[in-house]
């Protein structure tokens, strides 16, 4: 045999939107070179293999796909914690080799081992949440854990920072001096104006020209003559779903926070509403992007 052929078990593989193959060796560094690699892994799957011989201590998900688990050798149940009415099967049992469970997009998941296992895994990396198994209840029959924990403990994660630039030429020459490498998205007639930077942590600084800070921010549209009650920056957390992003703005909502943007389908494919904090700061609340739902030219948001 070849011996330098990689091994599934020393070499993962990760694949892009476009198909290509990064084999990625398994080395004791291996989680902070592929985050210093493929920064937030957008768009891209991690193909892994795992032997595990004691319970998960974590619960898991997976926002922006679902996983693909299947067994080589052991024996295992993989737990969902399944929303209600959903009537997929909240354990599956694997203990013959070859057989795989597929764990929907957003669903929480660990792991029960009856004999030490090693599974293969097809993981949609973006957005990847972990909690400890104290913080999600081990019972699968419990309702599902992203429903019943409090906002603050559900599936929120800070991903992404805008900043509304008065100039944004001069914005972008800045944070280029200061080193950071940031791509511009192509320019149109729209007057449009947006770049991102790729942080190594997997949080994106984003940057909007007032153009289109009209467009997605009503708050911007009803205060166009007092720039002291626009908001320059918008702090943005990631939920794992559409509905997410309603029920945690209405839950704002109803508490007394203002709102600043309803919820609504926003043109570039997520869901997204804002609201804003004690000091008038914007926060930003959205849903994973999903590709069959954006739309051009974009259209001015709904108003609060």
């Amino acid at each position: 045999m070849n011996q330098t052929t990689p091994q599934i078990d020393s070499t993962f593989v990760v694949f892009d939107a476009n198909g290509t193959a990064t084999p990625m060796p398994v080395t004791p560094d291996f989680w902070n070179e592929l985050n210093q690699r493929f920064g937030d892994f957008s768009g891209r799957t991690l193909v892994s293999s795992f032997h595990f011989a004691e319970d998960w201590p974590t619960w898991e998900c997976h926002p922006h796909g679902d996983e693909w688990i299947g067994l080589l050798d052991g024996d295992f149940e993989q737990h969902m914690d399944l929303p209600d009415g959903h009537d997929g099967p909240r354990q599956v049992r694997l203990n013959t080799p070859g057989e795989f469970v597929i764990v929907p997009r957003g669903v929480w998941h660990t792991a029960k081992i009856r004999a030490p296992s090693t599974a293969l895994f097809v993981t949609p990396g973006e957005g990847t949440l972990t909690r400890t198994a104290e913080q999600i209840p081990a019972a699968a029959t419990q309702k599902p854990a992203c429903a019943s924990m409090s906002p603050a403990l559900s599936t929120l994660r800070l991903n992404q920072l805008n900043l509304v630039c008065r100039d944004i030429d001069a914005t972008l020459a800045f944070y280029r001096a200061l080193g950071l490498p940031i791509h511009e998205a192509p320019r149109g007639a729209d007057g449009i104006r947006h770049a991102r930077a790729s942080l190594p942590d997997g949080v994106l600084l984003e940057f909007d020209n007032e153009t289109l800070a009209r467009v997605y921010n009503a708050g911007w549209r009803q205060h166009a003559a007092d720039m002291h009650s626009q908001s320059r920056s918008v702090i943005g957390f990631m939920l794992a779903t559409r509905a997410d992003v309603d029920r945690h703005y209405a839950a704002l909502i109803d508490a007394g926070y203002a709102g600043r943007q309803c919820p609504f389908d926003a043109f570039w494919g997520a869901r997204y509403a804002i609201v804003a904090d004690p000091d008038g700061r914007d926060i930003g609340l959205m849903s994973p992007l999903e590709a069959q739902r954006r739309s051009w030219p974009p259209m001015d948001s709904p108003e609060p």
